[in-house]
């Protein structure tokens, strides 16, 4: 069974609490023994992070000292007079380990105690020994991470199901995601760059090749500085134990939704080889409805739509690659990934235009067919170069490129009707318009750590990123008297985007007491440059920018951890964003580009505590965020009746709010993770000379029930609502929601099956409405609800991932994880 992993930071203050001073010949005696080692899981031989050691008097069993493992499992205690000692090993969710024997002399001062294993405690449920399991979430100093095979609910799901139910994120009906009420975030891979953005990337990552999931909310300088709430980096599985291993999962649900994937390792003393594939098809089924009133002069036109959004999801991807052990201390890394992907969007619509007074009527059927395909291609090349046996003391070099290529279809008939929706009275419009994209983007990134003599730490690096995309957009309308396709100049252009970054920075952490601290600092200078065919000059920018981060942690006693920080944030306009040129959407809508757009700027500070209660516990933490330069979608309706949509920072934002969140384990049986989120956000801007500010409430409730039925049985129930919110120009409704799943293992635990029913009461439906000076608009969509899934999953030689790819080549660290 798969072991805890659960943040225990008490030993240490433990030590400083209560030590007593150690056997020495005599006051006037320097005390400078020192006894070192690794902590090691003693079934995946992996190592433990955060991990106890204690050191006890061989004289009289007082406690003389202790402290905790890093990210390496590694441990190293000074300080230390003449005379014997013992060891003993901590972690929860693990039996004790002793190591007896250890003696520091004149001529012995250093004491290698070598690898202590743990192996995972165990309790008994009558005659059956059932061993403990990882938290599904694990609070850590800087970040969240969620274990995602402890998440049976999203078995045969995306890392988009692992994060439904998971603190501080929220997923919209469609599957896009927010972090702390924003979509603007930053996803990494295994710590390094995805090829798609945001929650395009998510969607393309299976749950059961994920190991963890880990969210960041204030990343340190050493980590790139764009997506104002922060960084969601997703650490995929990779085998551990020596010779040939694997594992393979399947999924079906109901209404077509079908995916598989497939990961297999060959490990020895020199080499890791690593291969992986996964394939998916999901089909997905909404209604929508939607009402819009235009309000001229004294009459009110409305347009009252509804009608079908179904889509379809797909994508096929490759992934290999080989960790190369050169020495000791010496790690070359190479690993390639390439893919498909594409999704179908399709429905049909009724429309019934009127107006109030008047005598205007039209039934209109609108036929919408929209489809998106690509390639994409990413390879990393990465080089470790550890320069003591620690391994703190590291260079890491990190060359990465990737590709990709895009290519939209959509094509739109809207013909007249009759009242009952019968017939084609003739057609109003037919319209196709078709994107093709390009993006290359090239890094290439350096970072050194070293520690200090003072037990502090100092790290520095720099980090290039250059980034060319392409785009061609082309529109045509039919002309039914020659019934050709006749090109639309209007709406047909192309552009070429040009981003270059240049970065480098600086962080020192250390060590004061029982008080941790990190401060950072990062500059990047950015020169962008935009051609656009129809325009006479090329739009550029030049830029240079600050990141501050600072992080503070304190041990208030042995169960009590108070954290503290501070960031500042970028989130750069896109290309699509800063396009002057129209788009068309349909013939009510069309959406234009600002080439004017800066980029918003984000600062942000936490302040957290986290309290034990045993093997329980409660985090509680409260944040500000404040946006400068705040990008804001605007709805503009114009003479000829058409509503524009463009952006411009006509805002400055600003969210207070607080999260609790805990783990309780309430019984042996019965395992209980849920959370509270609340924040007052407010909006502070102009449109047009007139006032935009709003102001609302927001908060949010999850819950995730754990059941074990019997040592191979588990039950697992999850429920999310989600609070009434404010934009700009409309507000949002509530959300509600909740899954189940039973998860079966069978042959020592070597296949396990899952069912899961998702949405069980039908209740998951988006609502908003927005309006201006004369329009308002309102729109609700619900999604497909009680999908059955059942996924397989099989482990080939007794797979286990590593528990110790948490650091990001170079992102890493005490504020940022262990390595990946």
């Amino acid at each position: 069974m798969k072991k805890i992993l659960f943040l225990s930071i008490f030993g240490l203050l433990y030590s400083l609490a209560w030590a007593q001073p150690a056997p020495v010949a005599n006051e006037s005696e320097v005390r400078s023994g020192r006894i070192k080692g690794v902590i090691l899981d003693a079934d995946s031989q992996s190592p433990m992070e955060y991990a106890n050691i204690a050191i006890y008097s061989k004289r009289d069993s007082s406690l003389v000292t202790g402290g905790i493992t890093n990210d390496k499992g590694h441990f190293e205690i000074e300080g230390l007079g003449f005379g014997e000692y013992y060891a003993e090993a901590i972690f929860i969710g693990y039996e004790k380990s002793s190591h007896s024997g250890i003696r520091i002399a004149p001529a012995n001062q250093v004491v290698d105690i070598g690898e202590i294993t743990l192996s995972a405690s165990s309790l008994t449920i009558g005659d059956v020994n059932v061993v403990a399991d990882r938290q599904r979430i694990e609070y850590k100093i800087d970040k969240k991470v969620i274990n995602v095979d402890q998440d049976i609910n999203a078995a045969g799901g995306t890392a988009i199901d692992v994060l439904e139910n998971t603190p501080s994120v929220e997923v919209d009906i469609d599957g896009n995601v927010s972090l702390r009420g924003s979509s603007s975030f930053t996803v990494l891979i295994d710590g390094k760059p995805s090829v798609l953005s945001g929650s395009d990337a998510l969607r393309q990552l299976p749950a059961s090749a994920i190991d963890n999931i880990e969210i960041i909310t204030n990343p340190s300088a050493k980590y790139e500085p764009d997506g104002m709430a922060g960084i969601i980096n997703v650490v995929m599985k990779k085998n551990v134990l020596s010779g040939f291993n694997g594992i393979v999962n399947a999924m079906v649900g109901t209404g077509n939704k079908y995916r598989t994937d497939l990961n297999l390792n060959y490990r020895t003393r020199k080499t890791n080889l690593f291969f992986g594939t996964d394939w998916n098809n999901y089909n997905s089924f909404g209604e929508i409805f939607s009402e819009r009133q235009i309000f001229q002069h004294d009459t009110t036109n409305f347009i009252i739509t509804e009608g079908k959004r179904d889509s379809e999801r797909r994508g096929f991807n490759l992934r290999g690659g080989a960790d190369f052990f050169l020495t000791d201390r010496a790690t070359l890394t190479l690993s390639l990934t390439g893919g498909q992907y594409g999704n179908d969007n399709g429905g049909r619509s009724q429309l019934h235009e009127y107006s109030m007074p008047g005598t205007t009527e039209r039934f209109i059927i609108n036929d919408n067919l929209s489809g998106r395909e690509g390639n994409q291609f990413s390879s990393n090349l990465s080089f470790q170069q550890k320069f003591d046996e620690s391994g703190l003391h590291k260079l890491d070099f990190l060359l990465y490129y990737s590709a990709r290529t895009g290519d939209d279809q959509e094509n739109q008939d809207e013909y007249l009707t009759n009242s009952s929706y019968q017939g084609n009275l003739g057609f109003i419009d037919r319209i196709q318009s078709s994107e093709t994209e390009e993006e290359n983007e090239f890094r290439f990134k350096l970072d050194y750590v070293r520690p200090l003599s003072s037990g502090g730490k100092f790290e520095a690096g720099m980090q290039s990123t250059l980034d060319r995309e392409q785009e061609e957009f082309t529109f045509s309308n039919y002309d039914p008297e020659t019934s050709n396709w006749i090109s639309n100049p209007l709406f047909t252009s192309s552009m070429d985007f040009r981003r270059d970054i240049h970065a480098g920075y600086v962080t020192l952490g250390g060590k004061m007491g029982v008080i941790q601290y990190m401060a950072g600092l990062r500059g990047e200078y950015t020169f962008r440059e935009i051609e656009h065919e129809k325009a006479e000059e090329p739009v550029t920018l030049n830029r240079f920018d600050l990141f501050p981060t600072a992080h503070l942690s304190l041990d208030a006693s042995e169960t009590t951890q108070i954290m503290t920080s501070y960031s500042r944030r970028i989130n750069r306009p896109s290309g699509r964003d800063l396009d002057p040129f129209p788009n068309y959407m349909n013939q009510y809508t069309i959406r234009q580009g600002n080439p004017a757009l800066k980029p918003e700027y984000t600062s942000s500070i936490e302040l957290g505590i986290m309290q034990r209660f045993g093997k329980s516990f409660i985090s509680a933490e409260t944040f500000y965020r404040t946006t400068n330069n705040l990008i804001s979608m605007v709805q503009e309706l114009r003479d000829n009746g058409i509503i524009y949509l463009t952006s411009d920072n006509i805002n400055r934002d600003h969210s207070l709010g607080a999260e609790v969140m805990g783990n309780f384990n309430i019984a042996k049986w019965f395992q209980l993770n849920s959370s509270v989120s609340y924040f007052n956000y407010r909006i502070k801007g102009e449109l047009n000379g007139e006032s935009i500010d709003r102001e609302s409430n927001n908060y949010s409730l999850r819950m995730n029930g754990s059941f074990r039925l019997a040592p191979e049985s588990r039950v697992q129930l999850m429920a999310f609502y989600r609070g009434p919110s404010v934009q700009a120009q409309g507000e949002s409704k509530s959300m509600f929601f909740s899954n189940i799943s039973y998860r079966q293992e069978f042959f020592d635990k070597k296949l396990s099956a899952t069912l899961s029913l998702r949405d069980i009461f039908g209740t998951s439906q988006f609502e908003n409405m927005s309006y201006g000076p004369n329009f308002s608009n309102k729109f609700r969509m619900k999604r497909e609800s009680q999908v059955l899934q059942l996924t397989l999953s099989y482990k080939i030689n007794n797979y286990k991932q590593d528990r110790g790819q948490g650091e990001m080549n170079g992102e890493g660290g005490d504020q940022g994880g262990g390595r990946m």
